[in-house]
């Protein structure tokens, strides 16, 4: 009893009380770190980030996801909601203003076409999970068989790239060969497998020697064009660099927000790969 009559708290329930208390607001942090956690993967994934090291845009969500809602019951709760509320910010100059726009002239290159080359190299551009060509891998293939078509060189050469997708073995060539099909061209020619632009470039060169050809018109997608054909001329190419036309990202008038933001991740994975090149003696 108390000195005014009243009775004291019960300990015992006063801490039952309280633990229980603790508990939904241990669940409402995990739930909130764990929101926080998959929001800064997608903002990252939006600027295209995860590309530049080879990982898809679902590989890094669930590890996100765990890291916040694990980082929430710490004294770093708040990393994830910062991390995630400057890369929104990042996201929304980006894809809402025209600062990008600016900088992406300077990775496309984009020289005379030929009035006559000794072959079209068409590089690959990708393949699907079901083994067909990506956007770009058929905006590449489109702009070198109108190439041959309009009688820029007698030869069209594709660089060959093979993908392994749970255990099914794919290959570009026959999407290129239906193209080449359907235009009815009779010198196609096709390189060994390759894995990377350094390959790309070292297979032409092979194939360039051994038929003596002196000049190539190259042909690959506008954002990859300055790298790929500084990477052909150090491996003795003559080249001539004709982009292919964008279909997955309007490039000459980017006013939407998808555009600038894929522009934005296509932007800086050319940087990484141009830095990493450059680096490696390969340019």
């Amino acid at each position: 009893m108390s000195e005014k009559g009243g009775s004291s708290p019960d300990p015992a329930i006063y801490g039952s009380a309280r633990g229980q208390s603790s508990k939904p607001r241990k669940l409402e942090s995990i739930l909130f770190g764990t929101v926080a956690g998959a929001a800064a993967w997608m903002m990252i994934d939006l600027l295209g980030a995860p590309h530049i090291f080879g990982i898809g845009s679902d590989a890094g969500l669930i590890p996100f996801s765990i890291a916040g809602a694990i980082l929430a019951l710490t004294r770093y709760r708040a990393l994830f909601p910062s991390v995630s509320f400057v890369f929104l910010c990042v996201v929304i100059v980006i894809g809402y203003t025209g600062v990008v726009s600016r900088a992406m002239d300077r990775f496309i290159r984009v020289d005379a076409v030929p009035t006559a080359a000794d072959a079209v190299v068409v590089l690959s551009g990708g393949l699907t999970a079901d083994g067909y060509l990506s956007q770009q891998g058929l905006d590449r293939t489109l702009k070198g068989v109108t190439l041959v078509e309009d009688g820029v060189a007698p030869v069209l050469l594709f660089t060959r790239e093979n993908r392994t997708a749970r255990g099914v073995k794919s290959t570009n060539a026959g999407d290129q060969l239906r193209f080449v099909r359907l235009a009815r061209l009779d010198r196609v020619l096709t390189t060994r497998p390759v894995k990377s632009t350094r390959d790309e470039a070292l297979a032409v060169a092979d194939v360039a020697r051994h038929r003596g050809w002196r000049r190539i018109a190259l042909v690959t997608s506008p954002f990859h064009s300055r790298r790929a054909c500084a990477t052909f001329e150090h491996a003795g190419l003559t080249v001539s660099c004709i982009p292919s036309d964008s279909r997955d990202v309007a490039i000459k008038r980017l006013v939407y927000p998808h555009d600038r933001l894929v522009a934005f991740g296509l932007w800086l994975y050319e940087t990484a790969g141009t830095l990493r090149y450059r680096q490696m003696g390969w340019i």
